[in-house]
């Protein structure tokens, strides 16, 4: 689809004070929610004054999946009083306090990506076990029993996936489709009942905001365009090769990057709002500040402006994290750096976080951690 003939169809913080009580946990998607934030705003327990004090409360060690299989570590997605892994090659349900597992479903292919989404955990099967397997399923369950609600397979693998406004949408590729070597499936939450396909387009990133998702032609000019995540339908359009990184904590901006710069749109009607040239990499972003782990720095910019508050020297930094009036970011070889949110300093901490591979969640007052095949739970 040319951009030309789309826009015709369509006419275009500070710290807060521990609680005794930790507050409701959700963490339903990789970067947080929808938005791919990588920002809990309710999480208060764990913050500058309560960091020193985290000691290991329990750690899960996932059982071996199928032979030969061995996909990236996912994100721990906390929900409610339960956490969720990747575990025997399928999910399991595990209690937030105690790491005590609740269930496991292994029936459901291996999972290459979760969401939690309403009361139902989805299970993307990544068909990891066969190199020449294209397609895969979408499976979901019931988050407190772990029953089977409804199961979906589809001709594309599911490299990207997010879910919004009772809608999950998937996008991958297939090496024996012919002319439709990617393609995008968009399925109703409550049943699994497929709403919308797209051939040769993707997922411009796993973020969704306002009820939009962002879509990238695979073939041709590549042009990319926000489009309505229950129906498909085309809202607005850039002729940019885009990646959607993020969204504004309220969806009312999108935060995009190319092989150019960062850019800030709005997110309903796609106006540009800021641009830093040649800026790039993980990011993070709250109400009023851009996290992105550049390289070998931490550059933070105003969310409205794009203006430079603040930048941290840091080896090889990624994965920024922001919950609590800190920053967390992933840096060297696998160590944990904690900054303060507001200005970048260094929180001293008396406890040594490593062994990290990729993750670090902030939720229900515990700091989750991964690694290779483990998730820690850390709390006052």
């Amino acid at each position: 689809m040319h951009l030309a003939a789309l826009l015709l169809t369509i006419g275009l913080g500070a710290t807060v004070p521990a609680q005794a009580t930790p507050p409701p946990a959700s963490w339903g998607q990789d970067g947080f929610g929808p938005g791919n934030t990588s920002y809990n705003p309710s999480e208060s327990v764990v913050n500058a004054g309560s960091i020193g004090r985290l000691k290991l409360r329990w750690t899960v060690t996932s059982s071996s999946g199928t032979p030969g299989c061995r996909p990236d570590p996912l994100a721990p997605l906390v929900v409610g009083n339960r956490v969720f892994l990747r575990d025997g090659g399928g999910v399991g349900a595990y209690d937030a306090a105690t790491g005590k597992r609740l269930w496991r479903d292994t029936g459901s292919g291996t999972a290459a990506a979760l969401i939690v989404a309403g009361n139902l955990v989805l299970v993307f099967d990544g068909g990891c076990d066969s190199s020449s397997a294209y397609g895969s399923s979408v499976t979901a369950l019931d988050a407190g029993s772990g029953a089977r609600r409804w199961r979906r397979t589809g001709g594309w693998t599911v490299d990207t996936a997010v879910a919004d406004a009772g809608t999950v949408v998937t996008s991958g590729a297939c090496g024996t489709c012919g002319d439709a070597a990617h393609g995008v499936n968009a399925y109703r939450l409550s049943d699994g009942a497929l709403l919308w396909s797209r051939p040769n387009e993707v997922l411009a990133g796993p973020v969704a905001a306002g009820s939009l998702v962002l879509l990238r032609e695979t073939t041709g000019t590549a042009e990319t365009w926000a489009s309505r995540i229950s129906t498909g339908k085309p809202v607005w359009g850039t002729s940019r090769s885009s990646t959607a990184a993020a969204a504004s904590p309220a969806g009312t901006q999108l935060y995009l990057t190319d092989d150019e710069c960062l850019s800030a749109r709005l997110a309903g009607d796609g106006k540009p709002l800021w641009t830093v040239p040649k800026e790039s990499g993980d990011l993070a972003a709250d109400d009023r500040q851009v996290y992105v782990a550049s390289a070998g720095r931490i550059n933070t910019y105003n969310a409205k402006t794009g203006r430079l508050v603040w930048t941290r020297a840091l080896p090889n930094p990624g994965s920024p994290v922001r919950a609590g009036g800190l920053l967390y970011v992933r840096s060297g070889k696998g160590s944990l750096a904690i900054l303060n949110a507001a200005d970048g300093r260094p929180v001293p901490i008396k406890t040594t976080y490593g062994g990290l591979s990729v993750h670090v969640v902030a939720a229900g007052g515990r700091l989750l951690l991964t690694g290779e095949s483990s998730v820690r739970a850390y709390a006052p």
